[in-house]
């Protein structure tokens, strides 16, 4: 459970960081499986370094990766930020290539999503850790900060007289065991990581109340159809797995009903 102090950190800054949450024992654990499933996906293959290798639906594919969804660490915090009936959104493992340069992950500012990120390396701040501007996930700021995204991956763009990598932020640096919960709309960015560091996200959105929330969930899900074929070295055309959406967890089944009424799969 998070105090109201941390919890006060969230909603006035956008992200929170809970330190060592996940014991030595249980990264390694993590890890082997995280290292098993981006190589099954390459079909055995060494990663070349290319680019960035992104496996969606990543979670669901071990059950050892599944519970962390309804671990009293992951859900507990999840139900204070997002309430009661939050959804299952996704899920996505990667290696990472180069810089990846500011923006949010969307910008819809009346509907709450969180992403729940695990880093399987060290990361500092120029090594490839989260940066993050504290309080973009609210307007004016939220929407002060778009010239960044107008030539988005040109180092040289400095629409406020400031390169992408000296852009004002908070390094959120991390080690294996940290989870780093931050708000969607909240303006992120990393810079000089290694080619290849490991993270993790799992994602999640609040109860959709409207049909404004229903088209981001239908959105997104398009979103990751597209994602796969892009990024995933092995075509499944599938973004969740039956496993999951059909598991006999209680709460699993609170957060995927949803997707299998919209007929996600």
């Amino acid at each position: 459970m998070l105090t109201p102090e941390q919890q006060a950190h969230f909603e006035t800054f956008g992200f929170i960081v809970l330190r060592q949450a996940f014991s030595p024992a249980e990264m390694a654990e993590i890890t082997g499986e995280f290292d098993d499933v981006l190589t099954e996906d390459r079909q055995g293959q060494a990663f070349d370094g290319a680019k960035r290798q992104g496996v969606l639906g990543f979670i669901e594919r071990r059950p050892r990766l599944t519970r962390l969804v309804e671990d009293d660490r992951i859900y507990e915090p999840l139900e204070q930020l997002l309430g009661p009936g939050f959804v299952w959104v996704g899920s996505d493992g990667n290696l990472y290539v180069g810089d990846t340069n500011w923006h949010p992950d969307g910008s819809n500012l009346n509907y709450m999503r969180i992403k729940v990120a695990f880093y399987l390396d060290p990361v500092a701040k120029e090594s490839g850790c989260l940066r993050v501007i504290p309080g973009s996930h609210r307007p004016p700021l939220h929407e002060d900060l778009k010239p960044l995204m107008e030539r988005r991956g040109d180092a040289t763009w400095a629409p406020f007289s400031a390169l992408p990598a000296e852009v004002p932020a908070f390094p959120l640096e991390s080690q294996p065991g940290d989870v780093v919960f931050f708000n969607q709309n909240l303006w992120h960015a990393a810079f000089g990581g290694r080619t290849g560091r490991r993270m993790f996200t799992l994602n999640f959105a609040a109860q959709p109340v409207s049909e404004g929330h229903i088209d981001y969930l239908q959105r997104v899900y398009q979103g990751n159809l597209k994602n796969i074929q892009q990024m995933q070295y092995t075509q499944t055309g599938r973004v969740y797995t039956d496993t999951f959406l059909h598991s006999d967890r209680p709460r699993i089944q609170s957060m995927v009903g949803k997707l299998v009424e919209l007929g996600f799969k």
